[in-house]
């Protein structure tokens, strides 16, 4: 008779923030692990024993799908799904937005996404490009899974849902089997699928939803386990489940939906180890090894092998025969201690199971406090950030306000040099109007005496006039003919003096 059992994790990288989210390209033999702040990727070989991380620089990482070895799509916080170039994460490119659910496909070249509206995606690479379309899925869709060989879509439905298992990854096939999920499951939203067996669950509650099939029919069970859930993966036969308390449980499938009260008994538990507490799992299934991988919130990436172990068969109840007592309590004292025994057990075991609830409240409030912390320091480095653009804007303002104060004086010596000039501009007006009033003056006594020479001149040639006329004849007769020249010379140079 064999089993399986986890063995100790290992530690295979650090990437030195939490991990939201892994991928795992069974065709090529690769497993993603992402981290948000500050946004890491790292793509390892199955096998290795370490790996190099990459920055990507633009991107507020939440999930990853490895599309080829070269190629990977990453869905930011706000939604938007953008294609990495493993090798050139600078060079991201846009791909489709409003998606709140990105879902990577084994076999690669492909992936899904779930938009806010439930409506479902399909992601293709083909010639370096990807490419986005609509896939034709009737109802609202809350979760899915793509498996190697089946497909496992959660949608909206009556009571906790439906389950719908589609073989392959044409979603556009009829599916296999359809079963309605219990009311209890109306708030899970995280889908996990092997080859005959899924699970429904949400993380930090302490039950799941194991969905087993058999030919078209298929039959949904809730079990309760022992603490609030961080992840969950699925093998061929198992389940295994990160507690977050640390501890990895795996179960046999066959266990989890036998009947029973109280939390279901792992085959296997061990402790995580490393840096953190889980937050994601993974498991890898090459050449017959299958491998469970942890992410944990401190960003330590570990793997664990799943091994078969052969159990023997267990032997039949030795009877051992007691001598009777020969004094001691009665048979209905002890059924009392018993019965009392009982009721402690009952009562520790319903402290111890709120006690974990308490204790899976307290870790959700942590994880939630170590989010919103590395928020805080992200809005701290930004703010940081503005701070020194802020201080180089006000260096630079400085510079702006001397230059300023500069330009200022400049214009205050040309103002007081204007105003100089202006002032004696205004005294050379005024020199310069008394100047006018003078010309202006003398014009006019100049007028004034040009219009006394005119008159005088006047009154000369009337005289003249009269002279010539009283003395008329008589001076021609007397006076020779030279001497009246000489008379019209004088009288011609007064007259000339006179218009002067």
């Amino acid at each position: 008779m064999s089993t399986s059992q986890l063995g100790s994790p290992r530690k295979i990288v650090d990437l030195g923030a939490g991990i939201t989210a892994c991928a795992w390209l069974g065709s090529q033999g690769l497993v993603a692990f992402l981290t948000s702040r500050p946004a890491r990727l790292v793509v390892a070989p199955v096998g290795a024993t370490s790996g190099e991380p990459i920055d990507l620089p633009r991107i507020t990482a939440q999930e990853v799908a490895l599309l080829s070895k070269d190629v990977a799509l990453v869905r930011d916080k706000e939604g938007t799904v953008w294609s990495v170039p493993i090798a050139d994460p600078y060079r991201v490119r846009e791909v489709v937005r409003d998606m709140r659910t990105l879902l990577p496909r084994p076999s690669g070249e492909g992936a899904l996404a779930i938009s806010d509206d439930g409506k479902l995606i399909t992601l293709t690479l083909g010639r370096g490009e990807v490419s986005a379309r609509p896939a034709e899925v009737s109802g609202q869709i809350r979760a899915a899974h793509v498996g190697p060989g089946v497909t496992y879509l959660l949608a909206e439905g009556e009571q906790g849902g439906q389950l719908r298992v589609i073989p392959g990854t044409a979603l556009e096939r009829i599916p296999s089997a359809r079963v309605s999920l219990p009311a209890e499951a109306s708030a899970f939203d995280q889908v996990r699928g092997g080859g005959a067996f899924g699970v429904v669950f949400k993380r930090g509650e302490a039950s799941l939803c194991v969905v087993t099939q058999g030919g078209e029919r298929a039959e949904a069970a809730l079990v309760t386990l022992e603490g609030p859930i961080a992840d969950v993966t699925v093998t061929e036969t198992s389940v295994v489940v990160a507690f977050a308390s640390g501890k990895l449980a795996l179960y046999e499938a066959a266990t989890l939906v036998a009947p029973g009260e109280g939390p279901k008994e792992p085959a296997s538990t061990v402790a995580a180890g490393g840096k953190g507490r889980p937050r994601v799992l993974l498991a890898t299934t090459t050449k017959g090894a299958t491998s469970i991988w942890v992410g944990t919130a401190e960003g330590e990436v570990l793997r664990a092998a799943v091994e078969e172990v052969e159990v023997a068969a267990p032997e039949p109840a030795k009877v051992e025969v007691v001598a009777p007592l020969v004094q001691g309590a009665s048979n209905e004292e002890i059924e009392a201690f018993r019965k009392e025994i009982a009721s402690l057990k009952g009562e520790l075991g319903e402290k111890a199971r709120e006690l974990q609830t308490v204790k899976g409240e307290l870790d959700g409030k942590a994880r939630e406090s170590q989010t919103a912390k590395a928020e805080l320091v992200e809005k701290v480095r930004e703010l940081e950030v503005v701070k020194s653009e802020l201080a180089g804007k006000a260096r630079e303002l400085e510079v702006v306000k001397s230059e300023l104060a500069g330009k200022a004086h400049e214009l205050s010596a040309v103002r007081a040099e204007l105003s100089q000039q202006t002032h004696e501009f205004q005294n050379q007006t005024r020199e310069l109007d008394s100047k006018a009033r003078e010309l202006e003056a003398a014009h006019h006594e100049l007028t004034q005496a040009k219009r006394d020479r005119t008159n005088a001149l006047d009154e000369l040639r009337e005289e003249r006039e009269r002279s010539e006329q009283s003395l008329g004849k008589r001076i021609d007769a007397l006076l020779p003919e030279r001497a009246r020249g000489g008379v019209d010379f004088v009288v011609s140079l007064v007259e000339s003096r006179l218009r002067r």
